[in-house]
């Protein structure tokens, strides 16, 4: 299947994101966007609200257990309980367990889950050990795989483009002043680099 790219603002971000998620020939989907806390929670209430959705996995990139714990704390403005990797626990209703991406390079997972939700991304994607970053995208057997970009303020992330079937940008620069405000700084600090916003 060959990856179709769509750009929304939130409203219809989360009708495209349902549709995706029940969708059964779409097995990965890339969500981007320029702001992070918005993608973890729209993906994370997308989720709650498809009585599908129950078990996951969060699939945790070059990040530690407590940074990945704030990172989600942030986002979706709940409290995470301290853990550890081998603990399952309760995020908005669903029995959420972690493994560290590095794992699982040679061996399927995720079989007996929803979904497996790839976060953070993007550092892995620069690196040396992209072919193998790639290898556990592979292995990821859960009934929907979704990879979730951070800092995507470049081209690197559509290096993932032909491990992908579905790829939704999540346009939130509208959504208040603030937002705005932080849109053209990005904005501005990319074009004295001479350089442009992806989308």
């Amino acid at each position: 299947m060959s990856n179709r790219i769509e750009k929304f603002e939130p409203k219809e971000f989360i009708k495209r994101f349902k549709e995706l998620l029940l969708d059964k020939e779409t097995n990965r989907i890339l969500i981007r966007g320029y702001f992070d806390d918005d993608k973890l929670l729209l993906v994370f209430s997308c989720l709650y609200d498809l009585e599908e959705f129950n078990k996951g996995t969060v699939v945790i990139g070059n990040t530690t257990v407590p940074y990945e714990r704030q990172f989600l704390e942030k986002g979706l403005r709940e409290v995470v309980p301290k853990f550890n990797l081998r603990d399952s626990f309760n995020v908005y209703g669903m029995i959420i367990n972690f493994v560290q991406w590095k794992r699982n390079i040679d061996l399927p997972f995720g079989f007996d889950k929803d979904f497996a939700l790839f976060h953070p991304v993007q550092s892995v994607l620069d690196g040396k050990d992209f072919p193998k970053f790639c290898a556990t995208i592979k292995n990821a057997k859960a009934k929907k795989n979704i990879l979730i970009t951070t800092n995507d303020f470049n081209n690197t992330a559509e290096k993932l483009y032909p491990y992908i079937d579905a790829t939704l940008i999540l346009d939130t620069t509208r959504v208040n002043e603030e937002h705005e405000k932080t849109y053209k700084v990005i904005q501005s600090n990319l074009q004295a680099d001479h350089k442009v916003l992806p989308y």
